[in-house]
């Protein structure tokens, strides 16, 4: 006779799901499902792979990470653009940094956010000389458009410069 599994955490039966940390056995109203896939991020740690943990696990290796990178999505919403076409207000801009390069995005807002997200990552707040561009590829029977785009990161000061220049 199969007996049932017990919840590690509540210690009810029908635990149906698995830490994919720990392996233990979690019912699915004590499991923590992670619907953030970290997708802007450049690398994933292994932890953060999984899509069901247990509530120890979940504070133990996700919680952290998760709220920062939250904060860095927050963050990177609110970073200051300019594109290639406003270089004249961009023109006494020191950079040192190397440019962003994308590819393979699915729309121009796509290509955007994860330059954006990179360069609050790497504690710049602002995008210089941001060129978009676009190619059309068969996917199956239609068409769709795949973006692409670079970006040079510079940190700012908002205050100053924001009284010369006027972002799009």
């Amino acid at each position: 006779m199969n007996t049932p599994q017990l919840c590690k955490t509540c210690k009810k039966p029908k635990a149906n799901h698995t830490c994919a940390l720990c392996q233990d056995s979690i019912c699915k109203s004590c499991t923590q499902f992670l619907t953030e896939t970290f997708s802007y991020r450049k690398s994933v740690p292994k932890e953060l792979t999984h899509s069901s943990y247990c509530m120890n696990c979940f504070d133990q290796w996700v919680a952290t990470p998760l709220e920062e990178y939250n904060q860095v999505m927050d963050k990177a919403k609110e970073i200051i653009i300019y594109r290639k076409d406003q270089s004249k207000l961009t023109r006494n801009v020191n950079y040192k940094a190397d440019p962003y390069s994308v590819e393979d995005c699915e729309d121009e807002e796509e290509a955007l956010m994860r330059m954006s997200f990179f360069a609050v990552e790497a504690g710049h707040n602002c995008l210089i000389h941001v060129v978009l561009s676009f190619k059309k590829v068969m996917d199956g029977s239609h068409k769709k458009a795949v973006w692409a785009g670079t970006g040079i990161p510079v940190t700012i000061d908002p205050t100053t410069i924001r009284g010369h220049m006027d972002p799009p």
